[in-house]
């Protein structure tokens, strides 16, 4: 008896497969599925071959023509097989990729995410369309017969297919811990959380990374520094909830600004947001916004427009957001991302005089400013291990027991000199005249001024008519330099000017330098770095007195 030779293929298979079609009952039609992936001459041999009992075809083989039409319908199924798989594979498959949602704002909806993690929801027609060249193996229940039946309408309507109530944004939430109703769209934590580090000191494998915030974004202040590193345990051991506190960077290009906001940041891929135009938040359309721990807007807002300011304002301060994907009423959601500002400019916040939104940081790298080697030494740091380390440092005991205690707050949030500075360039126009008018000790062109008291005349209309304010406007200059004069100052006249230009105006008689910045400083409620060299009022062209209005 000769050694029976089988073609390679055939070794290739499962040895339960290759017993089945060597030595099983003969069935070649539903035994094609087995070798569905040969060529059609590889399949024509395999049913031509004596040794595969299970492949033989039926009736009566002397039949060429009843072959041929057997061994066309085989190859034909075998094409078949191969276009559409398995029901089942494919079925799941789909189970893997896509969510139903029956209640997404007013729709029903399919949620998926992309190669990048964005999050895609598609109204049932989007979907079957998005699937058209795909299709399954059915049987037609009436005849029997097998037949194409498209594969998303298969998916929708099978009662595998996942389906959820809602979808809702639950970050750090374990998968034991979640509803079952609800679609968690949080993707996981992008590092390893099985190991922490509990220790109260530092991690080494990231002091660089540390020492650029410590003297750089911090400027050296050690409080400062404490605070925004519980800032950043905060957001990892409570990111289920946002913050009331944004982190406002301003500083040069090059101090490493943008460095620290995307370090931190990655922390969180992929629910991270980089803005920098304000239509990305303020637009029709800001679905983007749902599922986001992190929103960095880098040069995206201008203090000096009101509805940057109002748009702002809300992002930071609300504990629910308004999110509209397209095609979809919007709805209401809780915000859990927390806000990084970052900008070249001066003036980056619209801050307000009674401000608790905001730890505004003067980030200045000095000499290392665009100093790619320096910066460049971190990120490797960084990419080395500095990353796990801070992350499993900021997520340890530690700063779980600072949190829980209180020890540290997010309410006590430290005021620094960049916020004052912010609150300066906010003020009011004609707030920001008086300010200017205090910190240069200069008075209008035109005063009055009694070297014997130190006593001097500002006339509430010539310095208003300095900067064209509007009536209104000049009322409430008036009132903010009644704040100078005192709580029973009252409005007076003086003539000002010499010859036929000489004339009456009304105004305030104010004291000196030192008290009027001291009665601001208070009225702003706020320590104000005054300059050193400026003490007393610029009056060296002392003009003509106009005793009678002089208060003694």
């Amino acid at each position: 008896m000769g050694k029976i030779i089988l073609p390679d293929w055939f070794q290739e298979l499962d040895p339960a497969i290759r017993h089945k079609l060597q030595y099983g009952p003969q069935d070649p039609y539903k035994n094609i599925e087995y070798i569905c992936d040969l060529s059609p001459d590889e399949i024509r041999a395999a049913y031509k071959d004596p040794e595969l009992r299970g492949l033989q075809l039926l009736g009566d083989l002397s039949d060429e023509k009843n072959v041929e039409q057997q061994m066309r319908l085989l190859i034909r199924r075998a094409a078949w097989l191969r276009e559409t798989f398995e029901k089942s594979q494919l079925l799941e498959e789909l189970n893997s990729k896509y969510k139903i949602v029956r209640h997404y704002g007013n729709k029903a909806v399919v949620l998926h995410w992309t190669r990048n993690q964005e999050l895609i929801h598609q109204s049932f027609d989007e979907f079957k369309k998005s699937h058209l060249d795909r299709f399954i193996e059915a049987e037609n229940p009436k005849t029997g017969a097998p037949e194409r039946r498209p594969l998303a309408d298969a998916w929708l309507k099978a009662t595998q297919s996942p389906r959820y109530e809602y979808a809702e944004f639950m970050p750090g939430i374990k998968p034991e811990d979640e509803p079952e109703e609800i679609l968690n769209l949080w993707q996981g934590w992008p590092l390893r959380t099985d190991i922490v580090n509990d220790s109260s000191s530092e991690p080494e494998d990231c002091r660089l990374f540390l020492n650029h915030m410590l003297y750089n974004v911090c400027g050296g202040d050690h409080n400062v520094y404490i605070y925004l590193l519980g800032w950043m345990a905060d957001a990892l051991l409570n990111s289920q909830r946002t913050s009331e506190v944004a982190i406002v960077l301003q500083g040069p290009q090059g101090s490493g600004k943008s460095l620290w906001a995307k370090c931190f940041m990655e922390f969180f891929c992929p629910h991270i947001l980089t803005l920098n135009r304000p239509d990305q938040v303020a637009g029709s359309f800001n679905k983007h916004l749902q599922d986001k721990c992190i929103v960095f807007a880098d040069e995206a807002f201008f203090a000096g427009n009101k509805q940057h300011a109002a748009t702002l304002k809300t992002l930071v301060m609300d504990n629910e957001i308004f999110i509209h994907p397209k095609g979809v009423d919007g709805f209401m959601a809780k915000k859990c991302f927390r806000m990084i500002i970052a900008s070249n400019d001066e003036h980056v916040i619209r801050a307000e005089i009674d401000d608790r939104r905001y730890l505004v940081l003067n980030v200045d790298a000095g000499e290392n400013n665009q100093n790619s080697e320096y910066f460049g030494a971190i990120v490797d740091e960084w990419e080395n291990g500095g990353k796990q380390a801070l992350f499993q440092w900021l997520r340890g005991r530690y700063w779980q027991q600072e949190l829980e205690t209180g020890a540290w707050d997010v309410r006590l949030r430290p005021k620094t000199k960049g916020l004052q500075t912010q609150k300066n360039l906010s003020l009011p126009l004609y707030q920001a005249m008086v300010h200017q008018m205090l910190h240069d000790g200069e008075l209008p062109e035109l005063f009055d001024a009694n070297t014997n008291t130190g006593m001097v005349f500002v006339a509430t209309r010539l310095l208003a008519e300095s900067r064209r304010l509007e009536p209104k406007e000049e009322t409430a200059l008036g009132n903010a330099i009644r704040v100078l004069a005192g709580e029973n100052a009252q409005n007076v006249r003086v003539y000002l000017g010499e010859d036929y230009q000489r004339r009456q105006y009304r105004g305030y008689w104010l004291p000196s330098l030192e008290v009027c910045r001291q009665r601001w400083a208070e009225f702003l409620g706020r320590p104000i770095d005054w300059p050193e060299d400026v003490v007393s009022w610029g009056i060296e062209q002392q003009r003509s007195l106009s005793g009678d209005d002089i208060p003694f």
